[in-house]
């Protein structure tokens, strides 16, 4: 049905609303549906163990929601499907229909006078449809205390969406600064409202290491108490911090995946452990921002040793299928040593039970083939050879997915190197120009982090670039237009204010 729905739509779509990422189908039909104190949060599921979990990942983060705002206390009621016809009066039902041919982050929602239903065949899709359903209130319904005196109409409609690309992500380096994992949550809220799905975690690199590793504690007794020019007093996550964010995330159908990049960005690490380093003594701390500097000892044991410690102790705390293992800006690692480190390293994130990701180049290794994932960053035309070859996914970070580039000329923080990124160049783009729409697991925007001290500097460079990239990922490259986009988002600062996100308002 998701198929026939948008082979007859996608070419006849004008929005009428402000919902981004753009879904596939829009129709507004006639008449309101208007929540009230009496509403209920319906769920239903032929499985009893979906059921539960629809009931506690989405049906309480909605509740909780709209319930702080409009000062209802919603009742979720759990249903058979035999039952249905008896609740359809001023109700929000999540319905999980496997019977539905959709994508598994696909939905329908249908809202008439009288409910508002979202249908999924997975609950990763209903989750996705209450994300677009919070863009159709108004955007008092955000509000964390009682807004009195509104009604909480809205237009009644069918909504036919799901996403252009699988992989949508979002890749925060909290390693050049750190943050906490409030921080981060607090991210992932607002990521999870434009339908990113992955959390990218740089947790090493030359100026910090922000990961315990109980094996090697020196890595945060000494390695994560730096920062970029030290500008931040450090910190790092103990393991117990990392599975709270990522049952946090997993809770929002957001899959968090750690990195840690080498054989180089790894000063941090020769900065804790002796015998990382060819004279067996301790690399001096840095704090500057130059890159291709440290290099791990490639052909060394005692290397392997502490990275399969690492990964075994990282492995069995994330629940990603994933583990990204960096590979870019080893300019001091010879290409020989190189190509041996992959050839040693990826036996052992195999054996772990993970599928790499790595930065360009490190494709270029024998070593990398099969399910093996590249992160392209630098796309020249030849440097597709190797992902071709080898049939790799790709996910695309191309400049105007670095977000820690500068706006214009104007902006008080970020760098330049990969040009200016207005927001017209953050949304402005095709990843299937870029390499064959068959080879893109998704794309991701990355956000590095050497001028970005705080969270309103986080909140001030994702936003509101990221709602662009965010599009990017999720709607079919027919249905975008950048003017239309333009319109839709000036409907959204209001949203982000009361969200409490501080976003750049000089975005071109």
């Amino acid at each position: 049905m998701f198929i026939i729905f948008k082979r007859l739509f996608d070419k006849r779509i004008k929005s009428k609303v402000s919902i981004i990422p753009k879904p596939i189908f829009y129709v507004k039909t006639m008449g309101m549906f208007k929540l009230v104190s009496k509403s209920k949060i319906i769920v239903t599921a032929d499985d009893n163990e979906i059921q539960n979990e629809v009931k506690q990942n989405i049906a309480e983060y909605l509740a909780n929601i709209l319930s702080a705002s409009t000062g209802f206390n919603f009742e979720i009621v759990l249903i058979d499907k035999t039952d249905l016809s008896n609740y359809l009066s001023n109700n929000i039902i999540l319905c999980i229909d496997k019977k539905e041919s959709f994508l598994d982050e696909a939905y329908i929602i249908n809202i008439d006078k009288k409910c508002i239903n979202i249908t999924a065949c997975e609950p990763a899709g209903l989750f996705r449809g209450v994300q677009t359903l919070r863009q159709l209130f108004s955007e008092s319904i955000e509000s964390k205390s009682l807004v009195k005196d509104r009604k909480w109409k809205i237009a009644c409609c069918k909504i036919i969406d799901g996403p252009a690309y699988e992989y949508r992500g979002l890749m925060l380096d909290v390693a050049r600064h750190f943050f906490n994992k409030e921080a981060v949550m607090r991210q992932i809220d607002h990521a999870s409202l434009y339908k990113i799905n992955k959390l990218h975690l740089h947790l090493t690199d030359d100026q910090g290491w922000r990961i315990e590793i109980k094996s090697r504690p020196a890595l945060t007794e000494i390695g994560s108490l730096g920062s970029a020019y030290g500008t931040n007093p450090g910190g790092f996550f103990t393991q117990e911090d990392f599975i709270k964010i990522a049952e946090y995330a997993a809770k929002r159908y957001i899959e968090v995946i750690p990195e840690i990049d080498m054989p180089g960005h790894m000063n941090a690490a020769l900065a804790s452990i002796p015998e990382l380093n060819p004279d067996g003594k301790l690399a001096k701390p840095r704090t500057d921002t130059k890159v291709g500097v440290s290099t791990l000892m490639c052909h060394s044991d005692a290397t392997f040793k502490f990275l399969e410690d690492v990964i075994k102790e990282i492995a069995a705390i994330s629940p990603s299928k994933y583990f990204h293992i960096g590979g870019d800006e080893a300019d001091v690692t010879t290409l020989s040593e190189y190509s041996y480190f992959f050839e040693r390293l990826i036996p052992i994130v195999k054996k772990y039970g993970k599928t790499t990701i790595g930065w360009r180049p490190y494709d270029c290794t024998d070593a990398v083939d099969g399910d093996a994932v590249v992160q392209n960053w630098f796309l020249i035309q030849d440097g597709f050879y190797f992902i071709k070859n080898k049939k790799l996914k790709t996910i695309l970070s191309p400049a105007v997915a670095y977000l820690d580039q500068k706006y214009n000329k104007n902006t008080r923080i970020g760098f330049k190197w990969r040009g200016l990124i207005s927001l017209e160049k953050s949304y402005d783009w095709y990843p299937s120009k870029i390499s064959p729409a068959t080879d893109i697991l998704g794309i991701e925007s990355a956000l590095w982090t050497e001028t970005i001290v705080t969270e309103d500097d986080i909140d001030y460079m994702l936003y509101p670039r990221l709602l662009a990239n965010a599009e990017a990922g999720w709607t079919a490259e027919n249905l975008r237009d950048f003017s239309d986009f333009k319109k839709r988002l000036k409907k959204h600062f209001a949203r982000l204010d009361v969200l409490g996100v501080k976003y750049c308002d000089d975005y071109n």
